[in-house]
């Protein structure tokens, strides 16, 4: 599959005229990560990743239709979405320091986006085997809510 991967990423790559360096592809878990060396990475990840985005749902789209099965795919261009992870987990962790501090039972998030809640709750599962975590809100407003078990 991490052959399949790359090919369609190069073909969508070079139908859209972006030069590139590298494109590897990792399967962890079933899930599979693709990662673009470019050194024009701008072009290719868009403001505040939203061409990153796009491009992702394409390349989904795209194997879905080869594939009988869905594939899971995660696109990262020049470690961008990656660092975007990172910040994001800085700040889980320095809130939960805070809520431990304090004394509080729980705490709230800020809203996310259901791909970013999902990364919380595996990230805080796997390094806070005290905490639990649940999504409270509706809609835009939806937001991860971290307490003890």
């Amino acid at each position: 599959m991490e052959t399949i991967i790359q090919k369609a990423l190069k073909l969508l790559l070079d139908k859209y005229g972006v030069s590139y360096d590298c494109v590897t592809v990792a399967e962890e878990s079933g899930h599979y990560r693709a990662s673009i060396e470019t050194s024009d990475p701008a072009r290719l990840i868009g403001r505040n990743g939203t061409l990153l985005n796009a491009l992702q749902i394409i390349l989904k789209n795209m194997l879905w239709s080869q594939n009988e099965e869905k594939v899971f795919v995660t696109l990262d261009i020049d470690g961008y979405r990656q660092e975007q992870y990172d910040r994001i987990y800085d700040k889980v962790r320095r809130t939960i320091e805070m809520m431990k501090e304090r004394n509080l039972n729980d705490i709230k998030l800020n809203p996310m986006k259901p791909f970013l809640r999902r990364l919380v709750h595996l990230w805080v599962a796997e390094n806070y085997p005290e905490l639990t975590t649940d999504s409270v809100g509706e809609g835009l407003d939806r937001a991860v809510r971290i307490h003890y078990k």
